[in-house]
């Protein structure tokens, strides 16, 4: 038995499945907003690191 699909109706999907628009932290992978590219305790580890990163850099640099 052979059915008269359109091109079109031949190649619809089969399921409408929504996803949820997420994220997942670069470090950890816990799920975060959209807009965020990083958890909050992930990045409040970051920017201590960058803090001292800048401080002995400044501390040992030849200007000055």
């Amino acid at each position: 038995m052979v059915l008269n699909l359109s091109k079109f109706d031949r190649y619809k999907k089969k399921t409408e499945s929504y996803v949820y628009p997420h994220k997942h932290c670069k470090r950890c992978g816990d799920m975060i907003k959209e807009s965020f590219t990083y958890c909050p305790d992930c990045y409040n580890e970051l920017k201590t690191k960058k803090e001292k990163k800048g401080f002995f850099k400044r501390l040992f640099s030849r200007n000055k």
